[in-house]
């Protein structure tokens, strides 16, 4: 079984209106002759045009106490007029937290991710590790629902979350779902087993994760001035979704905060709202605070330039290692320095210097870090890496998944050594690579948490959590630059209504997956051969792993079994 969400997707195969398919009260109408109902593994992707051979009348589903229990429900074969109806329900004595329902909303696909990076247009060659060639729509976003509605297409998704509350009682729930659609009644079974072990609290998370946001965007799409009250409102509905997700890392800018006059001497530093950010994550139980790089490059193809992500009051561009950049960069480190230190915040701050670092950036990268470190001698720098040639410069390395098992043997002296090692993705790698885009299983962003736990790693970073264009719903595959397009759902993975955020399927998907990390991690203190055993049942490595879900919902019961003979009654 998946993660903790009871998500139960009702599928009525057709395109579903990403507005709110809330409670639409035009008249009854009666199910189509050949209309099917029935229940979809939430671990599986949906399309609204294809009917799973998987779908069934009876799922059972275990989960671990702290988590939710999560199953779609797919209705199909529809008139587009019926009038639905779905409740969830459970013995006295058996029901969990307060369901949630949702209506899930399909994105298109326009192009496949390429063999190597980006899309296919990047090298010309055919991806054959993608679950469907394009163009193809497939269920993402959800949002919340209210009963009755009426169907609009042939097919319609719902989703369907259970919270499991980490005292729940330990055993079977034995849940019923009846759905009615026009005249139409099913009964569907779900029962749930609920393990002893637990998740942690997200506050106490062994694995770090990671989504930069775009505060820009907030702004943008939700109509709100940056820093007013509606904006901070917002943002903690941002940081809260976050949460859910088990996302516990959070970067700042720091140029959201600095003002400079012509000759880079600080007039400005708002350290009250940097301070009043910081603490609306942490409310929300995201603990580690990243600092984003403060160096960028001119561009990705012919400039070596590394420029100041601020600029000076003048509006020029600043080199990094300028005298004029660098008394910039000490002007804002020692106060970002003095504050961490004063809100005793310092061991939970990470810092970037210049994002991707290669070889040709070599002497002026170190020159920088020396800079910072003379500041703050227990910074901890953390990067996406490019090269190996920064060791003892950077404290957390973070190559992509590829990078790190070509090189696994470099990065294990590295964690011998005191180091961390977390993994990042983006727009590659393609093939058959774990990562999170539209075209590939919803598995595969399952198995990023259990590669973490195969190989030790300590987080995961992706750089898109809502870097769209104007057109979130639609624009999936987006050009990025010089030629080059960001294959589907690279720029983000949560969407924005006039309301707030919505999580996606990819979403809950990869924090399912961090969640059975947790449950893994455990296991691995007290008895690590069984883990790794088990772990081998779905992951052999970050591009071989079981694409068949009932096999990873044997090897997640096996892991939650295990676990149980651990955790106290």
């Amino acid at each position: 079984m998946r993660s903790f969400v009871l998500c139960v997707s009702i599928v009525i195969l057709a395109t579903i209106i990403r507005g709110s398919a809330g409670a639409d009260q035009r008249g009854g109408g009666t199910a189509a002759k050949g209309a099917q109902i029935g229940l979809v593994d939430e671990a599986l992707e949906i399309f609204p045009d294809r009917v799973p051979d998987a779908m069934t009348d009876r799922l059972p589903l275990h989960v671990p106490r702290n988590a939710t229990a999560g199953v779609h429900v797919m209705l199909t074969g529809l008139t587009g007029r019926e009038r639905i109806r779905v409740v969830a329900s459970a013995p006295r004595g058996q029901r969990l937290g307060q369901e949630r329902w949702y209506r899930m909303i399909d994105v298109p696909v326009a192009e496949n991710t390429g063999l190597d990076r980006n899309t296919e247009k990047y090298s010309g060659k055919i991806n054959p590790f993608v679950v469907r060639r394009a163009p193809f729509r497939v269920y993402d976003p959800f949002r919340a629902v209210t009963f009755p509605l009426t169907a609009d297409s042939s097919t319609v998704v719902l989703r369907l979350e259970i919270p499991v509350p980490a005292d729940a009682r330990a055993g079977d729930h034995a849940y019923t779902i009846t759905v009615r659609c026009g005249k139409t009644v099913k009964t569907l079974r779900v029962p749930i087993t609920v393990h002893r072990v637990a998740v942690p609290p997200l506050e106490r998370a062994a694995t770090a994760y990671i989504n930069w946001h775009s505060l820009d965007n907030i702004c943008a799409v939700h109509g709100v001035e940056k820093w007013s009250e509606p904006f901070w409102a917002m943002l903690t509905q941002y940081a809260r979704l976050m949460a859910k997700g088990r996302q516990n890392a959070f970067w700042f800018i720091w140029g959201e905060y600095f003002t400079f006059d012509s000759t880079g001497n600080v007039v400005g530093f708002e350290r009250g709202r940097l301070e009043r950010y910081i603490r609306l994550f942490q409310a929300e139980g995201l603990t580690i605070i990243h600092g984003a790089p403060l160096v960028g490059r001119r561009d990705w193809f012919g400039s070596t330039d590394m420029l100041l992500s601020v600029k000076s009051a003048d509006g020029l561009e600043v080199h990094a290692t300028s005298q004029r950049g660098k008394h910039m960069l000490r002007e804002m480190g020692t106060r970002v320095v003095a504050m961490m230190n004063e809100n005793k915040w310092d061991a939970h701050w990470v810092q970037g210097i210049f994002d991707e670092p290669t070889d040709e950036f070599l002497d002026r990268y170190k020159e920088l870090v020396a800079l910072f470190r003379e500041m703050s001698p227990s910074i901890r720098i953390l990067e996406a890496t490019l090269t190996m040639s920064v060791a003892g410069d950077v404290n957390i390395w973070c190559p992509q998944v590829h990078e790190y098992q070509a090189n696994r043997a470099f990065f294990d002296k590295r964690k011998a050594a005191g180091d961390r090692v977390w993994v990042y993705t983006c727009l590659a790698p393609g093939g058959p690579w774990l990562n999170r885009l539209l075209d590939m299983e919803r598995l595969r962003q399952v198995y990023i948490g259990w590669a973490l736990a195969k190989y030790d790693l300590q987080g995961y970073l992706h750089w898109g959590f809502n870097h769209h264009t104007p057109r979130p719903f639609d624009e999936l595959v987006r050009f990025h630059m010089e030629g080059q397009y960001l294959p589907a759902g690279d720029s983000h993975i949560v969407y924005p209504v006039k309301e707030g955020p919505l999580s996606s399927h990819r979403f809950e998907a990869h924090r399912i997956g961090m969640e059975d990390a947790e449950v893994l991690a455990q296991l691995k203190r007290r008895d690590p051969g069984r883990a790794d055993e088990i772990i081998g049942m779905v992951v052999r490595a970050f591009d071989e792993y079981e694409t068949r879900v009932e096999e990873y919902r044997r090897a997640r019961q096996a892991l939650l079994e295990a676990a149980d003979v651990y955790t106290a009654p």
